[in-house]
């Protein structure tokens, strides 16, 4: 009887010891991709957040993009990509943006950022092989630039950059 008992608890134990919880997966940033910009141009970005399908009449929240303090830019060729730190911040689903650069008094509009909505699992209990955390990401299907659609799933479209001409 005794046995029976601890066989049980130890189950039940073993059972909360390793349970598993469901998640919302991340939403993939999208980069910016200056082409034929000097660094002077884009040294300095500024990027606004807006109420999702609300012509940007709605603000929620204003950053500015400086390379090596608030975005990581890397360059190849006449291209420069950049990369918010705070992944917090970058432009992502479920928002309207805005791009403005100021050195040129250009504004770029990005809506409709069309994704996936996955969830899910990760181990909690002290048994789970998901020790360092768990992770996915929604894909991007498509985006608005300008009333522009970039279709993500093109197979000649560079997939989660929206590229910018100079």
């Amino acid at each position: 009887m005794k046995i029976k008992i601890l066989i049980c608890s130890l189950l039940v134990a073993f059972g909360f010891l390793s349970c598993s919880k469901e998640y919302d997966c991340d939403d993939l940033q999208i980069s910016p991709a200056f082409i034929n910009f000097p660094p002077s141009d884009i040294d300095t970005i500024i990027l606004r957040k807006y109420r999702q399908n609300d012509s940007y009449q709605t603000l929620i929240d204003t950053f500015k993009v400086i390379n090596g303090y608030s975005g990581q830019y890397y360059t190849s060729n006449d291209t420069t990509t950049v990369f918010v730190s705070n992944g917090k911040n970058g432009i992502k689903a479920g928002f309207d943006w805005l791009i403005f650069i100021p050195a040129k008094n250009k504004t770029i509009f990005i809506s409709e950022i069309m994704s996936e909505k996955k969830t899910g699992t990760c181990g909690s209990g002290i048994f789970s092989m998901d020790k360092f955390g768990c992770t996915c990401t929604n894909d991007i299907f498509s985006v608005k630039k300008d009333n522009q659609i970039i279709d993500f799933s093109s197979p000649n479209t560079a997939r989660d950059f929206i590229f910018i001409q100079n």
